[in-house]
């Protein structure tokens, strides 16, 4: 008998949870299949199996969080004797048998009959299912999720019809059919985790235009979000790994990094024009900004550092973090080795690692090992803000939207569109001074659109 373990996920990942099973007990699994998904803190990452047979027991049910290298299910020979499973911290269930349905048959939202929970187990109480508990995030079916991905809807906003509220594909074809969008109105939709179907279109038939995307997000009481509380309750939302890991995270950055701030008025007059004659690719501002920030760190070693406790450690590579929001919470790609990148190929990685971090695609090394995190709000009107460092880095920079501004320029007055940046930086390990000079270098090479 084989035994199948959640395999180790990283550095930083301790314990994680499984979401879903691809597999029932008694089905055929052949070696390097995917078996089950699980939930880090980050990301859903799909597990394969490592061996080829019956998978003749499950010992973790979804939702459950267990330490890496725990031993999750069996599998073996159809008429292997299967081991104590007290040993795994298992009781005597109901074993596996060859009828149950595979997960390659269609999908159905009529699973097979649960075993029946032993009274004087706590761990086996009744609990209450995904579509009950207020704040849990709805399993997802591979179909439902696959034809999300290709209509371009959160599945966050989809309800589901399964059991448990699990999400079929269905589902997610009857959300997409409430409104017709124009494909660029969704995809900003869905980059922004907002419901279309709160959005009044203002295109032919109703349809929802990019502008009226644009115009939703700049009105924060149009963001799909919470859900509805009735006056005088108090609505509980339980923590999910992701945000449990923010909250502890940013406690122990603000508590233990003595954080300090600068902020610089950039003029993006230049940079505009620059992205305005791009004629193989059009970078977003954002991917500009991590441009910039190479080559500031390139100029200033010392802002690209860490604290080590006993010494200050100077990193050779600039691997940059920029914040994506989702619905679960915050999460920050890491675009490995950018020093030896074009605007064109961050461009690429972006865009890339964004699309992953939306379809919960992430790997542990896909968020690990930054050393400098940029976070840009100014899709959401915002025109400047501070933001607590992502430790193990030293600085954030902060960045606001692009709005014009009067300036006074050689004694006269004039409109020019001025983005704010403000960097935070841990003073442990950058001097005032220091971080003056690199966004005094930041600033120029966007002013000037050396990129």
């Amino acid at each position: 008998m084989h035994e199948i373990k959640l395999p180790q996920l990283g550095q930083s990942v301790e314990e994680a949870s499984i979401v879903e099973w691809r597999k029932h007990e008694g089905d055929p699994v052949e070696k390097g299949e995917i078996l089950f998904t699980v939930q880090t803190d980050k990301a859903e990452i799909e597990c394969e199996s490592s061996a080829s047979g019956i998978l003749r027991k499950i010992l973790v049910e979804p939702d459950m969080e267990v330490p890496v290298m725990t031993v999750v299910a069996l599998v073996g020979k159809a008429d292997e004797s299967l081991p104590d499973l007290s040993r795994y911290g298992a009781g005597t269930e109901r074993t596996a048998t060859p009828s149950k349905p595979s997960a390659t048959q269609p999908e159905s939202a009529t699973p097979s009959a649960p075993a029946p929970p032993e009274p004087s187990t706590p761990a086996q109480q009744p609990t209450l299912s995904a579509a009950e508990t207020p704040g849990a995030r709805a399993p997802v079916s591979p179909r439902a999720r696959k034809r999300a991905e290709q209509l371009k809807v959160d599945t966050a906003f989809v309800k589901g019809s399964g059991i448990d509220g699990r999400i079929m594909e269905a589902d997610v074809e009857a959300y997409a059919a409430q409104v017709t969008c124009t494909p660029t109105a969704r995809k900003i939709a869905l980059d922004h985790g907002l419901d279309v179907t709160r959005v009044t279109g203002t295109g032919a038939g109703g349809k929802v235009t990019k502008g009226d995307v644009e115009q939703a997000l700049a009105t924060p009481a149009q963001m799909a979000a919470a859900p509805h509380v009735a006056s005088g309750e108090v609505q509980r939302v339980p923590l999910t790994p992701m945000r449990r890991v923010i909250a502890e995270r940013m406690c122990a950055s603000k508590y233990s990094a003595p954080h300090y701030y600068i902020t610089v008025e950039t003029d993006m007059a230049r940079a505009m024009a620059f992205r305005a004659g791009c004629a193989d690719f059009k970078p977003s501002f954002n991917d500009m900004v991590l441009r910039a920030v190479v080559l500031a760190l390139q100029q200033h070693p010392k802002v690209n550092a860490r604290w080590a406790g006993d010494a200050l450690e100077l990193v050779g590579d600039i691997n940059l973090g920029f914040a994506v929001a989702l619905p679960e919470g915050l999460i920050v790609p890491v675009v490995r080795q950018a020093q030896n990148m074009t605007l064109k190929d961050i461009n690429r990685a972006c865009a890339e690692l964004a699309e992953k971090a939306r379809n919960s695609k992430l790997s542990p090394d896909d968020y690990a090992g930054n050393t400098f995190t940029v976070s840009n709000l100014g899709a959401f009107g915002v025109d400047d803000f501070t933001a607590i460092i992502n430790q193990p880095d030293s600085a954030i920079l902060a960045v606001g939207q692009i709005k014009d501004r009067p300036v006074a320029i050689d004694g006269g007055i004039h409109v020019r569109p001025i983005m704010k940046m403000t960097l935070s930086s841990d003073h442990r390990v950058i001097d005032g001074a220091v971080a003056a000079q690199f966004m005094k270098t930041l600033k120029g090479i966007l002013e000037d659109a050396n990129f």
